[in-house]
């Protein structure tokens, strides 16, 4: 009987100093992943911490159906939740109404689309507007947080009808790119699209809720995952951004107004390719290089991935600050392709 209860009480032993152990590595991946705030900032850490588990931030609120900025919509796969924040009925960052009376320039992008205080076409047609004295221009914001130029062939699609379109601008590069290596890693598939609609209920529960998983997932990637940086993964990677492209301009030649005879823009933003955030040098002979050529060797195309020479400009690996949307709107505008593109408009 005494075996027995000293084998008992071994177990139980174990058993708790396991599960301390394993709360005390949720609780510092928590910190170092998800609030990114240092743990010798106790208070702040907690509140972060307290935050991320209530979902109400953090790296997890993607997985979250009831995301403002990634909710649930049929074929474009997800973006804003209507009449929330600043959006619109449909969800967008738009202004409504958009009248016939103004050249209207769609915009299409990511959350360096959607972002800002303007955002950046918003500061593009405040600057046109303001050197003409009048208003001739108006922004048309269809930017998306997390969402890549497939996404946005479905959304032009789906809402050209919605307004009267002049000028489509297709703005990105990073999210069809980078954010496929990081992510799922299917050329053209959306964010996160594996977690969020593959994984079963059991996993999808623990990628949820427990930090460590997601760090498993990362020490031990799968199958899919292996095969990013690969010379096929970057060559698919290149082909689906110049196929999307090639499909948003001719899409754009029949569904814009016709007010524009260049209807259609795309540009090439900048992001931080390095080592410190994960890039390997061969990404940028394979992938980004042949992209930065055909923007740059395109009537339509804009290469702006080289603008933002100060790293302080940059929030993280692709977000940019205000300032930085500043110095993009400037070099679009003294863009000979831009300036080609919007003489070609008349009302």
């Amino acid at each position: 009987m005494n075996a027995l209860n000293r084998t008992l009480k071994t177990v139980i032993v174990n058993l708790v100093l396991v599960s301390v152990g394993l709360f005390s590595l949720e609780l510092i991946t928590r910190i170092r992943v998800q609030s990114r705030v240092s743990i010798f900032h106790p208070r702040s850490s907690l509140l972060s911490v307290l935050n991320s588990i209530q979902n109400k931030s953090g790296a997890w609120d993607y997985l979250d159906q009831q995301n403002s900025q990634r909710y649930p919509h049929p074929y474009s796969m997800f973006k804003g939740m209507p009449n929330v924040l600043d959006h619109n009925d449909l969800g967008y960052k738009i202004l409504d109404p958009i009248e016939k009376k103004t050249i209207n320039i769609a915009f299409f992008g990511g959350s360096t689309g959607y972002n800002g205080k303007p955002p950046l076409v918003n500061l593009l047609t405040l600057k046109l507007n303001n050197e003409l004295g009048y208003k001739k221009y108006s922004p048309i914001n269809f930017s998306v947080v997390s969402s890549n130029h497939n996404q946005h062939i479905h959304s032009l699609l789906e809402d050209y009808d919605k307004y009267p379109i002049d000028l489509v601008v297709f703005y990105g590069g990073y999210n069809e790119t980078l954010q496929t290596a990081f992510y799922d890693p299917r050329p053209g598939y959306p964010y996160n699209f594996d977690m969020r609609n593959q994984l079963s209920p059991e996993l999808m529960l623990l990628r949820k809720h427990f930090a460590l998983y997601g760090v498993f997932n990362r020490i031990f990637p799968s199958e899919l995952h292996k095969k990013v940086w690969t010379k096929k993964w970057s060559r698919e990677i290149v082909d689906n951004y110049s196929i999307t492209i090639n499909k948003a301009r001719r899409l754009s030649k029949t569904l814009t107004t016709g007010r524009c005879e260049k209807s259609f823009l795309f540009i090439y933003q900048p992001f931080q390719m390095d080592k410190e955030n994960g890039v390997p040098p061969s990404f940028i002979k394979r992938v980004h290089v042949p992209l930065s050529k055909l923007a740059n060797q395109s009537k339509d195309g804009i290469d702006l991935s080289r603008e933002l020479k100060d790293s302080e400009m940059y929030i993280d690996i692709a977000h940019v600050s205000q300032e930085g949307r500043e110095v993009l709107s400037d070099a679009i505008l003294a863009s000979d392709v831009f300036k080609e593109t919007i003489s070609s408009c008349s009302l």
